[in-house]
């Protein structure tokens, strides 16, 4: 018994969300196309610039037979030197070379930077509204990072693997992406609004509502008479 009743409520929940679906379609367009307009008209386009670092934890090129060990070592520093990349001491090195008006925790506030798991090689990203600007602290973080982590960690050796291209699409926001959440989140709250509202609606609706409510037989019923006017 308790299974069919709770196949009978979903079915009414279905039925009021199709018996509304036009509240419903006209809610989830409203708030698709204001995520597709805040993304594209309010949010300031952002762009990023990458580049690839490889951080050896010998001073000397490897020999042809690497040692594991050897390749532990680097993993484990470049996963300091991540830390150490965004350090006020670099910051301001890099800021008196592009002569950009930030402070060191502006700039830090910019760039990301990751060791590929497993791999002693550092992805740095820097991500601002200007691509060139974004290419310029990428290119200055390359002259300066790696001699200044070297000094740190007294030791090893970081090679440049890959510069910066300039970026011609933005980073962020991604258009595509917000209106479809937005789409979803309209689906979702408009349906959730209306499926609150038939729950919490204790009227009895037909005949078949008191069989399941109550489990007894209908004597009768009053017929809806439409009277047209003559």
């Amino acid at each position: 018994m308790e299974e069919k009743e709770i196949e009978i409520d979903i079915l009414q929940l279905l039925n009021a969300i199709l018996s509304r679906i036009g509240m419903i379609t006209a809610v989830t367009v409203m708030c698709g196309a204001f995520a597709f307009a805040f993304s594209k008209f309010a949010m300031t386009p952002m762009y990023t610039a990458n580049t690839t670092m490889y951080v050896n934890s010998q001073t000397t090129v490897m020999s042809e037979s690497i040692n594991i060990n050897e390749i532990n070592a680097s993993t484990m520093m470049a996963d300091v030197f991540v830390e150490l990349l965004c350090s006020k001491t670099i910051m301001n090195e890099v800021i008196k070379q592009t002569k950009l008006d930030y402070t060191t925790e502006e700039l830090a506030s910019m760039i990301t930077a990751n060791s590929v798991q497993e791999t002693p090689i550092m992805i740095v990203s820097v991500t601002t509204p200007n691509p060139k600007e974004s290419v310029v602290i990428a290119n200055a973080i390359l002259d300066i990072a790696p001699e200044k982590m070297i000094d740190f960690m007294d030791g090893g050796s970081v090679r440049i693997v890959d510069r910066p291209d300039e970026p011609t699409v933005p980073s962020s926001p991604n258009i595509p992406k917000n209106t479809i959440i937005g789409l979803l989140l309209g689906f979702m709250l408009s349906a959730g609004i209306v499926i609150l509202i038939e729950m919490l609606d204790s009227r009895i609706k037909d005949e078949e509502q008191i069989r399941n409510l109550f489990d007894l037989p209908v004597l009768g019923s009053i017929p809806k008479i439409s009277v047209d006017d003559e």
